[in-house]
């Protein structure tokens, strides 16, 4: 076996051991202008923003220019792991609804813990006519909650992943997208600094937009959530107030001198944690740790001042700074025009069962559609057909689908032979009529039959040139995975820079046992080197089913991008949660960005669940006493083999023996031992004999 460090790159500005850091906003708007290059200069746009702030002020004394509420449109982003809803990540709609409460609450100071914001507060205390909506409406005109639910299969996030925002995004000029999920961070949430079109900034625009917006941790969204500290929703009232131009009340620095650019802030040197006892003295004043832009726990935060207010209207009302003024125009405040008659819109988005590689010569076909029409789809009628066979149809009725949602449909079983089969699935009528858009309604995907297994502990180095009893399936007949000789061995390679952003292929284990197992683990070589730019991605789904479903185990292994570098270093999961199953599946499946290559190398299963093993260094075994006061013997065979074990005293007489079946890389006590001395272990691996004389104590 062998072994390598592990480097942790932390993006934090600072490291805090005595809380988590609340937010990320200033670290992530450093490195999203870094990484888009955008010069920009703080004292200038602050320059800029201080004479409009001043200028609204003499125009309208301080009043906004529309007599009713600003409305805001927001769409909530679910980015979960195949949760069900109210579960883990994939909040309930009441959460959500609670957070949209708060929000309006907050911002308006119509909170009711407004009461307990201290009297030489209370002057610059104020609250603005804006409310926060769930959008009526999709980009595309059709009905909505303003709730999207995607399955982002990962079970956490990187800060800062462009990615996130990509897999579930509506138009940033006309909602405030809000992303919720499990952030596997210190960070608890992040948000995209309003950017002006100051001189110079105009061509990054664009660039930015499909990020702006507000990333939440899960476990801080909403009233009641369960971080106990920040339970109440003010993380994203936080985040929000950047949204809208609002800086750290401490301005960031790490002394007096720092300026959050509100004059009605008092400055303190530094943020905020806990829910201290007021009054708190610093830099002169008392510290206003109650302001919504410190980071106290939830229940001690309660205002923004008149300052921050005015900040905030000036950003909102002025059209030099986009995907801010244009929310309040947006068509997603507005109720959708569905007409008297209007058409169906029943999309497949994918086949989810069977998985691209199965052992079940009937599986069952589950499709998940998604309703793209104004009519809730109450039936459909679904054909289909497996190596170009007879179609056959399957009418669903009881349903009802609202528009915009999605759902699993079961179709019923489907005839596999052996090998690659393709199956051909199309939506021929929704709610009794013809699918408005056939482009949409049909798909057709390639299914790999093996029944080939196998059980643990094995290893597969692929050095004979060949996959053996492993599978290789591209469900949408792209890219594969294959075999590839560096220094006379092969490895198996995802050759990612050939596919198409977003193309998936599946390096899939035979039918393995994991019955008699207690514990379990696979250790693998990876090599990949990352180009700076494109996230390809590796991950390791299973299957207890042999192959009719896959999901992601617990622990997770899921890299991309930076975080997927490594030099042929071997990496390590733990397997344990599938022990005691029969017919487990394991499955690489590589993700292109049309980036670099992924090499997979000497895959090998354990029946234990150690990350640090002995290595016996290239032999075939190693005797050593254990650190729990045991003798132990651990094997290093290059396959499968019966060994005959026999322990004798100085004497060469035969204490204990036995027949160890099928050992590989397992670990194995030595018993009989009575009192410390000389002993004779002697090993039969195949026809060869291994006398080893050892000093052994009980």
């Amino acid at each position: 076996m062998r072994f390598v460090g592990i480097l942790i790159v932390l993006l934090l500005s600072k490291v805090l051991v005595q809380a988590q850091e609340r937010c990320g906003t200033v670290p992530y708007m450093q490195n999203l202008l870094e990484k888009k290059n955008i010069k920009k200069d703080k004292e200038q746009f602050e320059q800029w923003l201080q004479a409009k702030i001043a200028q609204r002020k003499q125009r309208m004394q301080a009043q906004r220019l529309q007599g009713a509420p600003y409305k805001i449109p927001v769409v909530v982003h679910v980015v979960h792991n195949g949760e069900p809803v109210g579960t883990g990540v994939n909040i309930s709609d009441a959460q959500i609804l609670s957070q949209i409460e708060v929000l309006n609450e907050d911002f308006q100071r119509a909170n009711t813990d407004a009461i307990l914001t201290p009297g030489d507060f209370l002057p610059v205390a104020a609250g603005f006519d804006i409310e926060f909506v769930l959008a009526k409406q999709t980009p595309e005109g059709l009905p909505t909650t303003g709730i999207v639910r995607t399955n982002g299969e990962r079970f956490s996030w990187t800060p800062f992943d462009p990615a996130l925002n990509a897999i579930s995004y509506w138009p940033s000029e006309d909602y405030l997208n809000i992303w919720v999920t499990n952030l596997g961070s210190d960070f608890l949430g992040y948000a995209q600094f309003p950017i002006s079109n100051l001189e110079g900034l105009e061509e990054f625009q664009d660039e930015i937009a499909e990020t702006d917006g507000v990333v939440a941790d899960y476990t801080v969204f909403g009233v009641a959530s369960s971080n106990p500290d920040y339970n109440l929703g003010r993380t994203t009232t936080h985040e929000v107030g950047h949204f809208f131009g609002l800086r750290h009340i401490w301005g960031d620095d790490n002394d007096c001198s720092g300026t959050d650019y509100v004059s009605d802030t008092p400055n303190q040197i530094d943020e905020t944690y806990g829910c201290p006892s007021h009054p708190q003295f610093e830099c002169g004043n008392n510290k206003m740790f109650q302001n919504y832009m410190d980071y106290t726990d939830d229940v001690c935060m309660n205002l923004f001042t008149q300052g921050q207010i005015d900040r905030m209207i000036t950003i909102l009302e002025d059209t030099d700074i986009p995907r801010r003024n244009s929310l309040l125009n947006s068509h997603g405040l507005e109720d959708p025009v569905c007409g008297t008659n209007p058409p169906v819109d029943l999309q497949i988005t994918a086949i989810t069962q069977p998985g691209p590689v199965t052992c079940n010569d009937q599986p069952e076909l589950v499709i998940a559609v998604k309703n793209l029409s104004c009519p809730i789809i109450t039936s459909t009628k679904v054909e289909y057909r497996v190596n170009g066979g007879s179609i056959q149809s399957s009418i669903i009725s009881g349903l009802s689908i609202y528009s915009t949602n999605e759902t699993l449909l079961s179709i019923g079983a489907v005839d596999l032979v052996s090998g690659e089969n393709s199956i051909e699935v199309s939506v021929a009528l929704a709610n009794g009529e013809v699918d408005d858009n056939a482009a949409n309604s049909d798909t057709v995907i390639t299914i790999i039959h093996s029944t080939n297994s196998d059980f643990i502990p094995l290893r597969e180095t692929f050095d004979n040139n060949s996959l053996n009893s492993w599978s290789v399936a591209n469900p949408q007949d792209g890219i594969l995975w294959s075999l590839e000789e560096i220094d006379n061995q092969y490895s198996a390679r995802f050759p990612t820079p050939a596919g198409l952003s977003g193309e998936k292929s599946w390096l899939v284990s035979p039918v393995l046992s994991f019955t008699n197992a207690i514990e379990a683990s696979v250790f693998f070589d990876l090599s990949y080197e990352w180009d700076g730019v494109s996230n390809d991605r590796l991950r390791i789904l299973a299957s207890t089913d042999c192959g009719d479903t896959y999901f992601t185990p617990t622990p997770d292994f899921d890299l991309q991008g930076n975080a997927l570098s490594s030099n042929g270093n071997q990496k390590y999961l733990s397997l344990t949660t599938l022990a005691g199953f029969t017919n487990v599946r394991i499955a690489f499946v590589a993700t292109s960005a049309q980036g670099n290559n992924i090499y997979v190398d000497n895959i090998e299963f354990f029946v234990s669940d150690d990350p640090f093993p002995i290595d016996p260094e290239n032999k075939p075994f190693a005797i050593y006493w254990g650190s729990d006061g045991g003798a132990m013997i651990t094997f290093n065979l290059s396959e499968r083999q019966d060994v005959g074990y026999f322990l004798c005293d100085m004497m060469g007489r035969q204490i204990s023996n036995a027949l160890l079946p099928d050992m590989l890389n397992q670990t194995i006590p030595i018993s009989g031992i009575s009192s410390p001395g000389i002993y004779i272990v002697r090993l039969q691996i195949g026809n060869k004999f291994y006398p080893t004389k050892v000093y052994l104590s009980p």
